[in-house]
């Protein structure tokens, strides 16, 4: 959601909604992407990121209702959360999925060229599902590897600040100093506030 637009992804399209009125949202515009294997949305100021088996196609949404393509990078099929801040992407590749791909790393992006986004490095994982950043400090579901957390001041050198083993994770969001992990056996909040004693403050349990 920006800009009184609500917009989402179904596996070929980016469909873009008027939420100015909240009591009667509108449907605006579909935009065909020409593409079959769309898997996540992730937006950053005027710029939406959809993270596709085979890559990431950049949007701009200067007119908020009719989202243009501005650029995109391909990859290896795999299914790929992506996020963005100011000067990069961040995307997860893994293996063992519907997706049919065999890689398991992260991808950094370098952004200075929408129209041609540059991969800056490369990290290998166990098996990376999603992602969060705040800040400098980046959040990685690594599957039965458990939670990692870096210092991502250098991009092209993550530092590894903390690991939480033992649990399964498959997605997170990360703001105001608390981690919200979704895991297989239910819901993690982590603290980070001081990121030299990264702390688990609670879990919810959720039955299978």
């Amino acid at each position: 959601i920006m800009a009184d637009r609500m917009y989402t992804v179904s596996n070929s399209d980016l469909n873009v909604f008027n939420i100015s009125n909240p009591f009667s949202p509108s449907f605006t515009k579909k935009v065909e992407t020409n593409n079959w294997n769309i898997e996540t949305i992730f937006p950053f100021k005027n710029k939406l990121f959809i993270g596709l088996q085979n890559g990431i196609f950049i949007y701009n949404t200067n007119n908020p209702d009719v989202p243009v393509l501005d650029g995109q990078f391909g990859h290896f099929k795999s299914c790929d959360p992506v996020i963005a801040d100011e000067s990069n992407a961040f995307v997860t590749l893994r293996s063992g999925n519907e997706c049919q791909g065999f890689t398991n790393e992260l991808d950094v992006l370098q952004l200075n060229s929408l129209s041609n986004p540059q991969l800056v490095k490369s990290y290998n994982f166990t098996n990376p599902h999603g992602l969060s950043k705040d800040g400098n400090i980046l959040f990685v579901c690594d599957g039965a590897d458990g939670l990692k957390i870096y210092d991502a001041t250098d991009v092209g050198n993550l530092k590894l600040l903390k690991q939480f083993e033992g649990i399964e994770t498959y997605d997170v969001i990360a703001t105001n100093n608390i981690a919200l992990v979704v895991a297989k056996d239910g819901l993690y909040q982590y603290d980070y506030s001081d990121i030299n004693n990264i702390k688990q403050v609670s879990k919810m349990v959720v039955s299978q």
